[in-house]
């Protein structure tokens, strides 16, 4: 007897358990529709278990819905938290079974994001939505005071001073209204808007003590790191060979693969000039702007070179034993000076610089046309790349293959903390970091409300720059390579700009327990394929869908990638499976 009591005991808790499982649902809204949708479901229930008898009860007193059916016999009843927007109450709620799960959907009287629903609708303390990611907002308020950077993950200081001077950084797609400013007057003069952005990106590119801020990162000097971080950046070219160093630098031209290249001469004079200039037995050598305000050092076997803020190679002649490369280092030519002529006074005079116009005499006109060819070989692209580039999202028009983004970590827990670009070497090109605002905080208290970044996450800030794409290229279709193997990882399909999305859980027949509150977050809904495992056929259907669909191609460091296809797995959890796929793609979402 005792025996068949404790197993109708057993068998009563079981049935109880039974009773109280566990359901997920999610609220979704649409901003071209009126509507507000529930998905309730369970990822273990299958499609062959309808739900009978369904019926549904609002009270939007207590911001309920109640909802009563029998699955497979048993009844279920679940209390259901809906969001505090404008409902309209004289519309019943329309229910189905969906197979997998069941579907609740609620008329609106006014959209989500209504001003009204907003004023009448006031979250609690602690639970506002996150505002609006705003560049001029972050430029304020880092602006207000002397800021320190702090790592998000282990809140370990990364700046040894603070940073007084913030700007914004010039956007890389502002060549294009240059050319459309200069086309009105000056459709004869080829490369005005080259020369513009080359002396916007030098005069940025050597404002010491400056930090640049744009939509993803911040751009700091160097220097400006603690000596734990910085002492892990390489700050020596790793070769002395000045032949070598020469023809890294200067040896650039403008290609589709923006690879260097030789130059060509029409002639042997104009060749003759040209080694003159920048050859083995020059001592000064036309930078490409990318190298900064401060390149680094060589002083291996007495030889020593550095850039001053003209962005001019140098040798000491002092130290440097190399004859060949400092014979002339106290005798610059008139030809030289050619060098620094203000590109941009061209447009305005002919092609002839105000310089040479006030001494003609010392410029002779084999010199000036071979300046303009010098001038036309400079990569413009390359400049951009590194001076205002950075590696949390490439596009495809600002991808430069001579220059590779490295991971920057930081020191005390190995978490990543932003990148920095590199030529030839480990050291910063420009001698600069870029700390990116997912990663860093402002404040010592991570998440704090006088940490500036704190709303800066992954998703946020690769879903504002998607936007930015689609509304730019007109293209809803996305294509994320890794930037360094430039394989296709991420296929990405834009479904909605403008979605509202909560998921959260509750119970059967918990009638009386705390259902807590749902609040709508502003959200962008997606279709996604991960292609980071695919085989090789594979890839080659990926890059025909790229191309068949011109879909846009944007190029991220493996590890960021990652990090989004986590998020993107984790979101995929909140819709059932019978609506989670679509194409052989996935439906998920991500905050924004």
């Amino acid at each position: 007897m005792a025996a068949t009591a404790a197993a109708a005991a057993g068998v009563a808790v079981a049935g109880d358990r039974a009773r109280r499982r566990q359901w997920r649902y999610t609220w979704e809204s649409l901003a071209h529709l009126p509507l507000l949708r529930l998905y309730l479901f369970r990822p273990e229930l299958s499609a062959a278990a309808a739900a009978d008898h369904l019926r549904a009860d609002l009270r939007l007193d207590d911001s309920l819905l109640l909802l009563s059916f029998s699955l497979a016999g048993e009844p279920v009843a679940l209390r259901v938290p809906v969001p505090r927007v404008l409902v309209d109450p004289s519309a019943p709620p329309e229910c189905r079974d969906a197979g997998d799960h069941v579907e609740v959907r609620l008329a609106l009287v006014l959209p989500v994001d209504h001003p009204v629903v907003a004023a009448a609708f006031l979250p609690p303390p602690g639970e506002e939505p996150p505002a609006p990611l705003s560049l001029r907002d972050d430029i304020k308020n880092l602006s207000s005071g002397d800021v320190h950077l702090y790592c998000k993950a282990c809140s370990a200081r990364l700046t040894k001073q603070p940073l007084r001077n913030i700007e914004e950084m010039p956007s890389l797609n502002w060549e294009d209204v240059a050319d459309n400013w200069f086309g009105g007057c000056c459709t004869s003069f080829g490369g005005a808007s080259e020369k513009l952005v080359s002396q916007y990106i030098n005069a940025y590119g050597r404002l010491e003590g400056t930090s640049l801020l744009n939509a993803t990162s911040i751009s700091i000097e160097k220097d400006y790191l603690e000596k734990d971080l910085a002492s892990g950046l390489v700050s020596s070219v790793p070769s002395n060979d000045c032949d070598a160093l020469q023809e890294d630098i200067c040896d650039v031209h403008i290609g589709e693969d923006h690879t260097t290249g030789n130059m060509e001469f029409n002639s042997s004079e104009e060749k003759a000039y040209h080694e003159k200039q920048i050859g083995c037995n020059h001592v000064q050598c036309s930078v490409v702007p990318e190298e900064g305000p401060c390149v680094s050092n060589s002083e291996k076997d007495g030889d020593t070179l550095w850039t001053d803020q003209s962005g001019i190679i140098k040798v000491n002649p002092e130290e440097s034993k190399n004859d060949s490369c400092v014979d002339d280092i106290e005798k610059p030519t008139k030809e030289t000076d050619l060098l620094s002529v203000d590109p941009c006074n061209c447009c305005c005079d002919g092609g002839n610089s105000r310089k040479s116009e006030d001494n003609p005499s010392n410029v002779p006109s084999g010199n000036l046309e071979m300046q303009a060819k010098l001038d036309t070989q400079r990569d413009y692209k390359l400049t951009k790349s590194i001076s205002l580039g950075c590696s949390f999202i490439v596009k495809a028009s600002n991808l430069v293959n001579d220059v590779e983004w490295l991971e920057l970590l930081c020191a005390h827990c190995s978490s990543p903390i932003g990148s920095y670009p590199s030529q030839h070497s480990h050291a910063p090109a420009d001698g600069r970091v870029r700390l990116f605002k997912c990663y860093a905080s402002s404040d010592l208290h991570v998440g704090g409300p006088h940490d500036v970044f704190r709303g800066h996450t992954l998703e946020r800030l690769f879903v504002n720059l998607l936007l930015e794409v689609a509304e730019d290229e007109i293209s809803f279709r996305t294509l994320v390579r890794d930037l360094k193997t430039k394989r296709p990882i991420l296929q990405i399909v834009l479904l909605s700009s403008k979605a509202w999305l909560f998921s959260g859980y509750c119970y059967e027949n918990d009638m009386d327990g705390s259902h807590g509150a749902a609040h709508l977050q502003p959200s962008v809904k997606i279709l996604y394929s991960n292609c980071s495992n695919a085989l090789e056929e594979d890839l080659r259907t990926v890059e025909e869908w790229s191309s068949k669909y011109r879909a846009e191609e944007l190029y991220m460091m493996r590890r960021q990638i990652d990090e989004l296809i986590l998020s993107l797995n984790s979101a995929r959890d909140n819709f059932p499976l019978s609506c989670s796929s679509l194409q052989g793609m996935y439906l998920s979402s991500l905050e924004c």
